[in-house]
């Protein structure tokens, strides 16, 4: 990994190195903290509802990836950043197996959560036995920036509700604001230190983040606009304000 530049005065260096990634590990943890009230409910009342548990082996599967990728580059800041959100992935995992009445999304689960516990470790085992640090790292970083990106953009996948309902109650306000401000720490952190596996997919989250916030200003949150072959109770919960915190799906 590239060293701080020479030319950032003593102050400058303390901020970049250590306050902004320090801040990002805060927020991080937000981000796989955000479904928490959402998940808990659940367990309350012993169904998901509307809760669609489909992001929580992405959340997983991501937050082991670049715990890993903190092991190969000696980051603390990135394995402060990921540990809990592989703790939060697995108890949202578990959750949503036990709660979905629905076997397809089950077996959906089941498939993904095995994919990425065999894919992190095979590659973990391979690049242990690769002594090159840039080959090591770019293997990691390189299926790190995949996955992540995926789990960014994955908010996305209602843009066509919220265009046709003209309503974007179905965007998670707190989630889109906490994604664009981490994307923007860690952005900026990637971009000093000269590691591209951060700065690429962070300035990608940032964009996707503000894509969010474009579709929240163009179509503020109101009671949407009732499609006629749609159910009208089906679409009281976003009349009520009720909001997802990944995909599009109301908590």
């Amino acid at each position: 990994m590239a060293s701080i530049p020479t030319n950032l005065t003593h102050w400058e260096e303390m901020v970049m190195k250590d306050l902004v990634p320090g801040i990002g590990v805060l927020t991080s943890s937000g981000l796989g903290f955000g479904p928490l009230s959402a998940v808990l409910q659940c367990r309350k009342t012993g169904s998901l509802g509307e809760v669609n548990p489909d992001p929580f082996p992405i959340l997983l599967g991501n937050a082991v990836g670049w715990v890993l990728y903190a092991g190969a580059t000696r980051n603390s800041y990135i394995f402060a950043a990921n540990v809990s959100n592989v703790l939060m992935g697995f108890f949202f995992c578990l959750t949503g197996y036990a709660l979905t009445p629905d076997f397809g999304v089950r077996r959906k689960m089941e498939i993904l959560c095995l994919f990425f516990l065999s894919l992190w470790m095979g590659v973990g085992f391979f690049c242990a036995m690769i002594d090159d640090f840039t080959t090591r790292t770019s293997i990691l970083g390189i299926l790190c920036n995949v996955v992540v990106i995926i789990l960014f953009a994955s908010p996305l996948s209602t843009i066509v509700k919220v265009v046709t309902t003209k309503s974007s109650a179905s965007i998670n306000r707190p989630f889109t604001a906490i994604q664009v401000f981490n994307c923007l720490l860690w952005l900026g952190y990637g971009l000093v230190i000269g590691d591209m596996y951060v700065w690429v997919p962070n300035a990608i989250g940032l964009s996707l983040g503000l894509a969010q916030v474009f579709l929240i200003c163009v179509y503020p949150k109101g009671k949407p606009v009732v499609l006629p072959n749609m159910n009208p109770d089906l679409e009281e919960p976003l009349a009520n304000g009720s909001e997802s915190f990944s995909d599009g799906h109301e908590s």
